[in-house]
Formats: C-alpha cells, sequence, structure tokens
C-alpha cells in the first residue's frame, strides 16, 4: 500500500485511475472512493489530492467491512450493503440475540478493525441492526480481515439470533387487584407475553392459599403448560403457597431472587417440565424489569438455567439503561 499526495495542477489520469482517495472532497466525492477519469476535474480545483495505490492482496473499507460482516453472520443475521465504509447486520426474525463476547474482543484487538455489536441476551426484532463492521483506514493489508475470519470460524458463530417459541403459558394472579388494575394487568400480560408468541392459555385469579394454589399448578399440569407465571407471589416470604404447594405438587425451587433491579424478587422453579416464574407484583408487567431480561430466553429455549441468570447481573440495572434495549411492547399502562 503506497500513500500518494498530488497537486491539484499535477492530477493526470495516470495518476488517480484506480487509486482510492483518502479524504472528502465535497461535491459528494468522498474518501474511499475508487477513482475514475470522470473525478478528474473536480480532483484538478482541489489544492492538494491524498490518495492510496493498493498492492497485491491489500483490501478496500467496503469488502474488507463485507468479509468482517459475512464472518461474523450466523442464523437469523444477515448482512445489509456497506454504507460510508460500514456493513450492519439484521435481524431476519423476531427472536433472542446471542453474541460471543470473547470473539468480539478478540477481534477488535487487531489493529484498524472494528466490530460492535448490541448486548448478548437482547430481544431484538425482525430487521433490526444487531451488529456492525468496519475498518478504519480506505484500506487495509488483507491478512488483517483473514484474522479476523479465523477468530470468528472458531466461534461459529459469533452472532446469531434465536426464535421465539409459541409456549403454552397460563399466568396466575395472587394478588388482590380492583377491576380497573386487573383489567390494565391482563392487557400488559396480553402485550408483553404476546410480543414473544407466547400461546396464553389464561389469566386466572387464585386466593392466597394452599388449596387455591395446589389446584393452579394442577390446572397447568392438566393443560400440558409449558410456563406457569404467578403473579404477586412473594420470593421473601418461606411459606407463600406459591413456594410450599410447588414442593407439594412435586416441583422445585430452582432460583430465589436475581442479580438485576428492579424486579430482583424474581424467583424460578420447576414442575415437571413446566417451568414456574414467581413475580413478586402485577405491577411488574407494565414497566421494564428483571422480568423483561429472562423472559427472551425462556421463550427462545424453553428453559432458564441458572448461567442465563447469573448473565443477568452484566446489564441488569435496568432503571439507568445500563446498554439494554427492550422490545416494543406498545405503551405501558399508567
Amino acid at each position: 500500500m503506497r500513500l500518494l499526495r498530488l497537486a491539484g495542477d499535477a492530477v493526470t489520469p495516470e495518476a488517480i485511475v484506480g487509486r482510492v482517495l483518502t479524504h472528502d472532497v465535497g461535491h459528494g466525492l468522498r474518501k474511499g472512493t475508487v477513482l475514475a477519469a470522470q473525478h478528474l476535474e473536480l480532483l484538478r480545483q482541489q489544492t492538494e489530492v491524498h490518495l492510496v495505490e493498493l498492492d497485491e492482496g491489500d483490501l478496500h473499507e467496503d469488502e474488507a467491512a463485507r468479509r468482517l460482516a459475512a464472518a461474523l453472520a450466523g442464523p437469523g443475521t444477515e448482512a445489509t450493503r456497506p454504507v460510508q465504509s460500514q456493513v450492519r447486520l439484521v435481524a431476519t426474525r423476531r427472536g433472542l440475540l446471542r453474541v460471543d463476547r470473547e470473539a468480539v474482543e478478540r477481534i477488535n484487538h487487531l489493529p484498524t478493525v472494528g466490530v460492535f455489536t448490541l448486548v448478548d441476551g437482547q430481544a431484538v426484532e425482525q430487521g433490526e441492526e444487531v451488529a456492525g463492521t468496519k475498518v478504519t483506514p480506505v484500506a487495509v493489508p488483507g491478512f488483517l480481515v483473514r484474522e479476523a475470519e479465523l477468530v470468528a470460524a472458531a466461534a461459529r458463530p459469533v452472532l446469531r439470533v434465536d426464535p421465539f417459541r409459541p409456549l403454552r403459558t397460563l399466568v396466575a394472579v395472587t394478588e388482590r387487584l380492583k377491576p380497573r388494575a386487573r383489567q390494565l394487568f391482563a392487557q400488559a400480560v396480553t402485550r408483553k407475553l404476546g410480543w414473544y408468541g407466547a400461546d396464553l392459555l389464561g389469566v386466572v385469579e387464585v386466593a392466597r392459599s394452599a388449596e387455591a394454589v395446589r389446584g393452579a399448578y394442577e390446572e397447568a399440569r392438566r393443560r400440558q403448560a409449558e410456563v406457569v407465571m404467578f403473579a404477586g407471589a412473594s420470593s421473601i416470604d418461606p411459606l407463600d403457597p406459591a413456594y410450599a404447594e410447588l414442593a407439594a405438587a412435586g416441583g422445585e425451587l430452582l432460583r430465589q431472587g436475581v442479580p438485576a433491579h428492579p424486579g430482583s424478587m424474581l424467583w424460578l422453579g420447576q414442575l415437571d417440565r413446566t417451568l414456574v416464574l414467581g413475580v413478586a407484583s402485577c405491577a411488574g408487567f407494565g414497566r421494564d424489569t428483571a422480568l423483561d431480561l429472562l423472559l427472551p430466553f425462556v421463550y427462545a429455549y424453553g428453559r432458564a438455567d441458572q448461567l442465563d441468570l447469573a448473565g443477568l447481573g452484566y446489564g441488569g440495572l435496568i432503571e439507568a439503561g445500563a446498554g439494554r434495549r427492550f422490545p416494543p411492547y406498545g405503551a405501558a399502562p399508567p
């Protein structure tokens, strides 16, 4: 790769054709342009022109960005065309974005190479941008991109979007609600779980008693629910019926509390093959909480394990943003 500096009056077809402009000169002629004879008159009007001549094996910035994007793209993602030397990757379906963070960091250790993504574990919409690639100069030695491709190949893949599944879901409310609050809660549940494609079996009100809660578990078993969600079930009180009757029904408590705020009192259990989620308050459905960090894993995999939960802490300070985006469920009820 050879850098060239030309005075405007020294610009000739032989000096510019096939070479790459390294700065903007106005009139829509931007850095990275592969020059042709048609650019001759405009360049002659400049005081000075900076160019680069590529050697065999060098890559133009657009081609480098295309190859980086192709190396990153996994199932559920695709690369767009270069725009101002960047290539963006978009989700081809609604789902859970998974990012190999270590691979991204290894690629970004390469000089002049840039890969940037959304947060791993993010719920994304079809068509949403999930990552971008670029190189800083107008051209780079090809071996840099080959190194990045080797890192990406070892990750298999760096990026993917796992689709959500229409899990059969039963919601049980153990919190006493006034009629208006009951209506708002049902709307929030339908909107939020519906975004993930949940097959909502119903929203049932259950008295806070052992008999009523046990009945809800039996109903979930009878209706072959894949997810049971208890709203208003306390994760602090070990004698809360949602806890005690889970064990009596043959289930087990997997995790009490999650490392995120607000919504840290969320709890997780298992009944046969049914995932049980406990949410401390019905009001949590009307805003973004720890539940919204966990739901993408639930509806992508039909389960959530300790590793999923432990990973929520990074970016789990929800009220401060922490780099998270949340699905567009619609306007939250007051």
